[in-house]
Order: structure tokens, then sequence, then C-alpha cells
């Protein structure tokens, strides 16, 4: 998918001051450093996928739960409104097919280990 694409579904599901946000949060982050956040979901992604068969309240669920929390929140810590955003712009089918990294599956798992996890604290 071309980076116009790519913005253009974003411009049109964020308001004009979440895409702000999203421009600050940007900043605080070298290329190196975003290159980096980046390999960690993929690497979280690909973990989870490869655990779809756990039971998401059991050990595993919930560490890979509080793993997908924790770099949720590298980012997004203090973007409460952007981190529940981002999950309906997933959920509503907004993000373009072609650009999504993260299958309904792994979404419906980390749904169930993150609801367990809350229930646990």
């Amino acid at each position: 998918m071309s980076e116009e694409k790519k913005k253009n579904w974003a411009e049109r599901f964020f308001a004009p001051e979440e895409m702000k946000e999203f421009e600050e949060i940007g900043k605080g982050y070298t290329p190196q450093q975003m290159e980096a956040y980046q390999k960690k979901w993929a690497a979280l992604i690909e973990e989870v996928k490869n655990n779809l068969n756990s039971d998401p309240a059991g050990p595993i669920g919930q560490d890979l739960a509080r793993r997908w929390q924790s770099l949720f929140d590298e980012a997004y810590a203090g973007h409460s409104n952007l981190k529940k955003r981002i999950g309906k712009a997933y959920s509503s089918g907004a993000v373009p097919a072609e650009y999504h990294m993260i299958s309904p599956e792994i979404w419906e798992f980390i749904g169930k280990a993150s609801s367990a996890l809350s229930k646990k604290r």
C-alpha cells in the first residue's frame, strides 16, 4: 500500500486533533527507535499467532496480554483516547486489509486474554 493511501484512510478515520497526537508521539522516536518498536510488535504478534491454541486465561495467554498492553503503553501511555480509537479502526474495518498486521484471530485471542487479565486485577 502506498504511503498516500495509508495516510488517506487514517485521515478519514481519525479526527484532526487525533492526527496531531500521533504526530507528537512520532516526534518522540528516532527512526531507529521506531524501527525497533515495530520489530517488537512484529515479534509479539508472531508469538501470539503461535499460541492461538493456548487458553487466553492461562499463564501463556496472560503473559501475552501483559506484554501486549505494555508495548501498547510504551507509545500510547497518556493517550487513552488514541488507544481506544486504534482498536476501533481495526474492528470497524477502517484499516485497509492490506495494511493489517493483526489478523482477526489474534485480535480475538488478545481481547479474551486482556479481558481475563482485567478480571484478575
